[in-house]
């Protein structure tokens, strides 16, 4: 059998972090015996994985990645749990965006270069972070190894459950909620538009600092650099046009964007060591 990998034993180390900090926060949190129901089924998640045959290719397909297919869920307890405890740290964000760029970049930027051209770049940049994390993970299971695969999923998972915990303990709801949304030309073509909507519909509140979209999507370049580089060069153009996306559409502060690229590098070096202390002492199951 399969027995638990290291991507398991991340994801039981985010279950048992977000409990914990739930636990903390319970007398704020009406509805945290709700949010409790993923969290047993993504632990079960884990134990019936753990008990799959190990060489089934669908097992390697779904055990290499889940965590990074499921974040969804837990951005959305995210936003639960944030909007209930209702303290954001936006203020002083904006302060270091002050201290760090001389102004709310996220701001002053589309409005003192209001180009359609720019725009539509920018915007499909923001759009394309769908794209980079699929399309790097497929890209690994299908030009390299199971092992770079299972790699890959693993510093991805653990890019957006690093993030997350942060925005937990730090929430920062960013410059969309609290200074509003862009406006002018620039904010009319159809991308903006459209991630306006999506945003309006599903974002969760709180989920600004670091960025996990740059996190993640640079952790996503870095797995192909190692073992699928003609994906990523390809893909890193288009990363880079998402960070500062997130930017010029007032989807993040500047700070934000700066963060998760430097996290990113940090995860970069970090990742593969961290991974094999997880795996230390892995055996399939009996």
């Amino acid at each position: 059998m399969r027995g638990l990998t290291a991507t398991d034993r991340l994801m039981l180390g985010f279950l048992a972090a977000f409990l914990a900090i739930l636990g903390w926060q319970a007398g704020e949190v009406s509805s945290w015996p709700l949010l409790l129901v993923p969290v047993a089924l993504m632990a079960g998640l884990v134990a019936l994985l753990a008990r799959a045959p190990a060489d089934a290719p669908l097992v390697q397909f779904v055990g290499g990645t889940y965590a990074v297919f499921l974040t969804p869920v837990f951005y959305t307890l995210l936003g639960v749990v944030n909007v209930e405890v209702a303290r954001f740290h936006d203020v002083l964000v904006q302060h270091w965006e002050a201290a760090l760029f001389g102004s709310q970049v996220s701001v002053t930027w589309h409005e003192n270069m209001p180009s359609l051209a720019l725009s539509w770049v920018m915007h499909l940049g923001y759009w394309s972070y769908y794209f980079i994390v699929a399309g790097a993970l497929l890209g690994l299971w299908f030009l390299a190894s199971r092992e770079a695969y299972a790699r890959g999923g693993f510093i991805i998972a653990l890019a957006f459950y690093l993030c997350y915990l942060v925005f937990l303990l730090f929430p920062v709801m960013g410059p969309r909620h609290y200074f509003g949304d862009a406006t002018g030309p620039i904010a009319q073509i159809l991308p903006a538009r459209l991630m306006r909507a999506a945003q309006h519909g599903g974002s969760a509140m709180g989920t600004a600092f670091p960025s996990s979209h740059v996190t993640a999507c640079w952790c996503a370049v870095y797995a192909l650099w190692r073992d699928a580089r003609r994906l990523a060069v390809l893909l890193a153009p288009v990363a880079l046009a998402l960070a500062f996306g997130t930017v010029y559409g007032q989807f993040h502060y500047a700070v934000d964007a700066a963060a998760g690229a430097l996290l990113a590098v940090v995860l970069s070096a970090g990742a593969d060591p961290l991974r094999r202390v997880l795996a230390r002492g892995r055996s399939p199951s009996p």
